[in-house]
């Protein structure tokens, strides 16, 4: 089975899911979630998409996934542990556990093909001479976000500013400090370790939360970041 990749994961619905589940859960990601490039998404993981809904759309095709997918986790279970000194297993995705292949430094387009998150570290931006960063940047944009994988959103919450390391938005639930979550917004995918969580005092949006960048990718050019001496 090619790259071993787990259609139903891509598609964020169960093995059992029913064909109306698996067409609503593609139309949401392509759309709702900006996973088509016409909206923001970038090309790679929209093929993934596409290519697994082409599959589990299809009967036959899915039962002959199924049956592949089967065969190769009941030969999964007679491998036998590695021997001593032998190479570590793949490194896995920080959010959803998943083996993702990578080693050594992790280029910035990399991505889970399970979760879609972002796979390389964020780090402090190196500004060239002339350059200044600015710290935040107001805008306001709708937001969904993960607790936890698979099944554990997406929730809505709406951005507030951003930076080129973290970002502060808006929700309905309150979330606990120092958590990781999965975002997604026009600007950006990211991992994100709460920093605070306060009472925002408003009845539509009631909780600000502050967040740091675990790993990031930014959708558009960075240079809406940055601003030349004058």
């Amino acid at each position: 089975m090619e790259n071993r990749r787990n259609l139903y994961r891509i598609l964020h619905v169960q093995p059992d899911a029913p064909e109306e589940i698996i067409r609503s859960s593609y139309r949401t990601l392509m759309t709702k979630l900006r996973r088509h490039p016409d909206l923001g998404g970038d090309h790679f993981t929209a093929t993934l998409i596409n290519e697994a809904y082409a599959v589990l759309s299809d009967p036959a095709k899915r039962a002959a996934y199924d049956d592949a997918w089967r065969d190769l986790a009941a030969r999964a279970t007679d491998v036998s542990p590695p021997a001593p000194g032998a190479p570590a297993a793949a490194a896995a995705c920080p959010f959803c556990g998943a083996a993702h292949g990578f080693t050594g430094r992790i280029h910035g387009t990399a991505t889970c093909t399970t979760c879609n998150a972002p796979l390389a570290p964020a780090e402090r931006e190196r500004l060239d001479a002339g350059q200044r960063a600015v710290s935040r940047v107001p805008r306001r944009s709708p937001l969904t976000y993960f607790t936890g994988w698979p099944g554990q959103g997406p929730f809505p919450g709406e951005t507030r500013d951003l930076s080129l390391h973290g970002l502060r938005f808006v929700t309905h639930s309150a979330l606990p400090v120092s958590k990781v979550i999965k975002v997604d917004c026009e600007a950006l995918v990211a991992l994100a370790r709460i920093l605070s969580c306060t009472d925002n005092d408003q009845r539509d949006w009631r909780w600000l939360i502050r967040a740091e960048y675990v790993t990031v990718r930014f959708r558009r050019t960075r240079g809406g970041f940055f601003g030349g001496h004058a």
